[in-house]
């Protein structure tokens, strides 16, 4: 009684065990499964906003003294306005209210107001006599207890110094480097100023001219991006491209139409960078066009169109993107990007007839200004406008490229660069790695486990296993440095001795094993399944060989030089951190993951079948082949996908070892730039909430769902395995 009492305790207690490991166990399931769904979750937050569209808002409608306005601008913080009419004077007014802040008068009527590019708040001004000057506007900030205040402030640069340019058609201004170039077009002539200063202090002095003789008058003209040519255009949709880097007189670059013939254009504008120029033509369309160097010297080319339902009849760029609005025939106004050719919003506007316009240093504001004095304010809720499915995976026509590409360049030192974010190059460069880390991995650790497991004596196995066990441990950051700073120069160096490795070891391997096999089995029975240690100083010694007979290999075949003949004969170009140190380092890296569990899988293979299958006159190759593999299989799957997983996630190898480089090139002597790296390295640098930031989660999102794929792939196959081959 008392011992039927002890066995019902115990069978009690160890249901109550069971049934609490259990509901731990199955926390603990939806717990992680909940922690990777929050993790998606994080990412697709962080991520979204980048795919929403934009907004445009109506705001407050200001009245100023009536005037032709020439200029409206606000500063960079939107906070205050300035307009620059006609009689010269510049009025300083509250966006917000509408108040009146400061009005300056220039001391002389106005024919036209331009604002120079790349410089903030800085403008050109024109007289109706054709004398030109230029003028700055700032707008310091002081605090008056917890009271911010704006002065804004508009000065001369040249202390009220007037240039004399004559009676012009039209002009631009291109200002830096301590000289200021002026264009104008008389007639069917061109002129070109440039006033440079002897200190810097923007003295106007030395007076330089140049003179071209155009082929017909023009309406507009542009500088070029940093004023190396000149645009000039006409409103009938003929355009000439004028070269000024010569060192004599300025020559023609190119000459053509950037309209339909019979058709006229309502208005040009240049983009940021003045790399391209926006046309819109009465074709409802607004087109932009761009240099291009091509095999018979430079051609302007249309690159996008852009389809209105009415004709554009104003292009007002962004001062700071490659966006740009435009004003229709039926009073709408329209929100574009040009590299993402996204038609971003739509809005009719509030006041019609306006004169002058301007976008916002932020993109955040678009100020419109009639001659009635009348000031409206349109909000603009455009974050992200460079994003869209064609810029992240499909190839885009940067500017003063010759053809559309894959490309990511987040970032530059120019204010006018074109962010390049496409995904695919660091798509491809992670696959490329994984691929390479897999190729050197999957056939050394499964063949080791493969014999490790079935052929090597236990007692060695006890010293083997754990030891390539212990190398997963082995921090990444060790191999990438060495990697890097080690092996590729050594790689380099000796590039026919790494290739003739290929040849000479399962040679020498080979003609060991035969020699081997012609031994007395009375010589060789007593090494059976220490193979493994035999074999490793004649492993060590084709390794020996191969490095030096390297250089007489290298004279002999490849003219003294192994990677000008690649680079020749098969036209592949050699970096020093490549693909194939990326292989050997990080195949290093993943062999021991599987390793471990592929020889696992093969080592529980029950004893049974493989006695079984000796008993019915099998060999030990066939048992191999046919029963051992076969029934591990689902392991040794389930090893090389935790293994490509590592690969396709590692970081530090990838980053130390290539040249981080988002090219898309299968050669195994170039480098790429992995999603992986690419966020280890520009993640600490992205301002938050950027379009750079929010880009670099979607790469994060992107390797997570990559992860997944492959891992649901693994689950799936491995399954299949199983059931097929569970029951031998």
């Amino acid at each position: 009684m008392a011992g039927g009492t002890g066995l019902s305790k115990m069978a009690r207690g160890r249901r109550f065990v069971n049934a609490l490991t259990a509901r731990v166990v199955a926390l603990g399931g939806a717990a992680v499964i909940a922690a990777i769904a929050l993790i998606f979750v994080y990412l697709l937050w962080v991520v979204a906003p980048i795919f929403a569209g934009a907004d445009i808002e109506p705001g407050a409608r200001h009245q100023l003294e009536p005037a032709e306005p020439l200029l409206v601008e606000t500063n960079d913080s939107g906070e205050v306005g300035l307009r620059i009419d006609a009689t010269g004077t510049a009025t300083f007014f509250a966006i917000d209210s509408g108040a009146v802040l400061d009005r300056i008068d220039l001391g002389r009527g106005l024919r036209a107001v331009q604002p120079l590019a790349d410089q903030t708040g800085m403008y050109s001004l024109l007289d109706d006599a054709g004398e030109m000057s230029f003028v700055q506007a700032s707008y310091p900030v002081s605090f008056q207890q917890d009271d911010r205040i704006v002065t804004p402030m508009l000065e001369f640069v040249f202390e009220d110094a007037w240039l004399d340019v004559g009676a012009v058609d039209a002009f631009d201004v291109h200002f830096g480097n301590f000289e200021v170039l002026i264009a104008t077009v008389s007639k069917r002539q061109l002129t070109i100023r440039r006033y440079r200063d002897a200190e810097p202090g923007f003295e106007l002095d030395f007076p330089q001219r140049g003179q071209y003789e155009l082929r017909r008058g023009y309406d507009r003209v542009y500088f070029g991006p940093r004023g190396r040519w000149v645009y000039l255009a006409t409103l009938g949709g003929h355009i000439e491209v004028v070269d000024l880097t010569r060192p004599t007189a300025p020559s023609e670059l190119y000459l053509g139409r950037i309209a339909p013939e019979d058709s006229r254009i309502k208005d040009i504008a240049p983009l940021l960078g003045r790399y391209s120029l926006l046309v819109a033509d009465e074709q409802d369309t607004v087109s932009q066009w761009f240099m291009i160097r091509g095999e018979f010297g430079h051609r302007l080319e249309p690159v996008r169109r852009f389809d209105l339902e009415a004709a554009a009849l104003r292009i007002v760029p962004e001062p700071r993107r490659k966006g740009f609005a435009v004003v229709d025939a039926e009073q709408r106004l329209h929100l574009f990007h040009a590299t993402s050719e996204r038609h971003l919003a739509r809005q009719p506007l509030v006041a019609e007839g306006f004169a002058a316009a301007s976008i916002a240093p932020r993109s955040d504001l678009l100020l419109t200004a009639a001659a009635d004095g009348s000031i409206q304010a349109y909000h603009l809720e455009n974050e992200h406008p460079e994003i869209s499915w064609s810029t992240l995976w499909s190839k885009v026509w940067y500017e003063g490229y010759q053809e559309p590409v894959y490309s990511w360049q987040s970032s530059s030192a120019d204010n006018d660069f074109e962010p390049k974010f496409s995904l695919t190059p660091l798509l491809f460069g992670t696959l490329k790695g994984a691929f390479y880390a897999m190729l050197v991995a999957v056939p050394v650790a499964i063949m080791g486990a493969l014999y490790t497991a079935y052929f090597m004596a236990p007692a060695m196995r006890r010293i083997v296993k754990p030891g390539i066990e212990i190398m997963a441990a082995l921090p990444t950051v060790i191999l990438g440095f060495l990697a890097g700073l080690w092996l590729a120069p050594l790689i380099e160096a000796n590039l026919t001795a790494v290739m003739a490795i290929l040849i000479v070891m399962p040679a020498g391997t080979l003609l060991t094993a035969w020699i081997w096999s012609l031994l007395p089995d009375r010589l060789t029975r007593p090494f059976g399944g220490w193979y493994g240690l035999i074999i490793l100083p004649v492993l060590v010694a084709t390794v020996w060989i191969a490095f030096a007979a390297g250089p007489w290999l290298e004279l002999t075949l490849f003219g003294g030089n192994a990677q000008a003949w690649i680079l020749e004969n098969l036209g592949l170009s050699y970096d020093q951190r490549n693909a194939l140190v990326v292989g050997l380092a990080m195949g290093l890296a993943v062999i021991p993951t599987i390793f471990s569990i592929a020889e696992d899988a093969i080592y529980g293979v029950p004893t049974h079948l493989i006695n079984g299958s000796l008993a019915l006159g099998a060999t030990p190759w066939q048992t191999l082949m046919r029963v051992v593999i076969l029934t591990a299989s689902p392991g040794i799957f389930s090893a090389v996908m935790i293994g490509l997983g590592r690969a396709v996630g590692e970081t530090m190898i990838v980053l130390m070892a290539t040249g981080n480089t988002p090219v898309m090139d299968l050669n195994i002597f170039e480098g790429m730039r992995t999603f992986a790296a690419n966020i280890a390295v520009e993640l600490p640098e992205s301002e938050v909430g950027s379009t750079h930031y929010r880009i670099l989660f979607l790469a994060a999102m992107v390797l997570f769902l990559l992860t997944f794929i492959f891992n649901t792939a693994a689950e799936l196959v491995r399954a299949r395995l199983r059931t097929r081959y569970g029951n031998l």
